[in-house]
């Protein structure tokens, strides 16, 4: 039973799609946005300050943003108790993510969105917990809290606007193109805060996420991928909008279940593994520098940096995947939206600590002989659900149908 102090909020949106994806416009009390966000540009303003410092001012900055600082807040709060205070401009959130960067996949702790009618649409945000970052307007909603405690202020109505599923390194993009000049040395350096420098550093310093990030590109562009053109950088869980070509296969996932699904194969804790690459002493050798976790089957093959053979086997495990259960089952089955797709994972994981990583043992054709009782797989998926039990249901599900639950 949900606890009423923390019962979730509603919320009436509009929905607006871009080329990167959907974002929601809503409106919400200072005080309660205060309460349910957090803020990483902060590190990266930081960083960058301190970049170019070193560098004699080498980086080119615009805007007003920096690391917070206090004389600035209270100038803010000042206005804020004006009778001119105003903010036309949105706040940008990225829901669904804690302050570890971690997903956030359990139904009742996520932000989530429904169609009403007439293009207006209801969000439902959780409350009780820190669950969207702060991408863009940091100083605006903290200065509120150099308010008093009691300040009518605190309830003002902030414009906002969410991401809902948009992957943590993608947070990075959109910051540094509101807040930095398209140099990029300023991008590639917030990039490399959130995990995002694919093109800038050589893949042997790769951090987790950015491996993640990687591959889940490169399924989503190789021609010869089972999940090619079928990944959106940001949508909502069950209702993707095509953009471009229509996916190769039927399948819309977001990148975010995806960049998850590949992240917990290979590490436990992405973000401290980010920042042991970073260290200083580990400058020459990058991902070597990490241990082994013998629950993450594919982390060997990452600290090694053989990206290769862990795309071989995601293609290898979804080409199967699509052939004896998505191939058969409804467009709207649960098998082929988030729930799925994460219990997929899930038992991808399960299939990977049953013996050795080698090419016999899991090449498409062995893998077909091992899943091929998916086929009789519920094809409508109606037993299902879009929630955490739906997710272990079909966990459990494909499980049994392979004689291993």
């Amino acid at each position: 039973m949900t606890d009423p102090i923390n019962a979730p909020l509603f919320a009436q949106a509009i929905r607006i799609t871009q080329p990167l994806g959907t974002f929601y416009a809503f409106a919400m009390q200072a005080d309660t946005l205060g309460q349910i966000t957090y803020s990483q540009p902060a590190e990266v303003i930081e960083r960058l300050d301190q970049e170019a410092d070193e560098n004699g001012g080498g980086y080119s900055i615009f805007g007003t943003q920096r690391a917070e600082k206090p004389k600035r807040l209270e100038e803010i709060a000042s206005f804020i108790q004006t009778t001119e205070a105003t903010f036309p401009n949105a706040i940008i959130l990225a829901a669904n993510y804690d302050p570890e960067g971690t997903y956030i996949d359990d139904e009742s702790r996520r932000w989530s969105v429904e169609e009403l009618e007439n293009n207006t649409w209801r969000l439902r945000i959780p409350l009780g917990e820190r669950s969207a970052s702060i991408i863009d307007g940091q100083h605006r909603l903290h200065a509120f809290d150099k308010l008093p405690k009691n300040a009518p202020e605190r309830s003002m109505q902030l414009l906002c606007v969410v991401f809902l599923e948009l992957p943590v390194p993608y947070h990075a993009y959109v910051f540094a193109t509101i807040n930095f000049n398209q140099k990029k040395v300023d991008r590639s350096l917030a990039y490399e805060l959130f995990g995002f420098d694919v093109d800038e550093r050589p893949p042997q310093f790769w951090s987790p996420e950015t491996a993640a990030v990687y591959l889940t590109r490169l399924l989503n562009t190789d021609s010869k991928s089972p999940l090619f053109r079928s990944i959106f950088p940001a949508a909502e869980s069950d209702g993707f909008p095509v953009q471009g070509e229509k996916p190769a296969n039927e399948i819309r996932v977001s990148m975010a279940t995806v960049v998850d699904g590949v992240l917990r194969l290979i590490s436990r804790n992405p973000r401290e593994d980010r920042n042991q690459i970073r260290r200083p002493g580990n400058r020459d050798i990058g991902r070597t520098c990490l241990t082994t976790i013998e629950e993450l089957p594919l982390r060997e093959l990452y600290i090694a940096g053989n990206d290769k053979a862990i795309y071989e086997v995601l293609c290898n495990y979804f080409a199967v995947v699509r052939t004896t259960v998505w191939k058969r089952v409804d467009h709207r089955s649960y098998l082929r939206k988030t729930v799925g797709l994460q219990a997929l994972f899930d038992v991808l994981r399960v299939l990977l600590s049953l013996g050795p990583i080698t090419a016999a043992r899991l090449s498409e054709a062995s893998l077909q002989t091992l899943l091929r009782n998916w086929s009789s797989l519920d094809p409508s998926g109606d037993i299902y659900q879009a929630s955490g039990i739906g997710r272990g249901a079909i966990r459990r599900d494909l499980l049994t149908a392979i004689g291993l639950q």
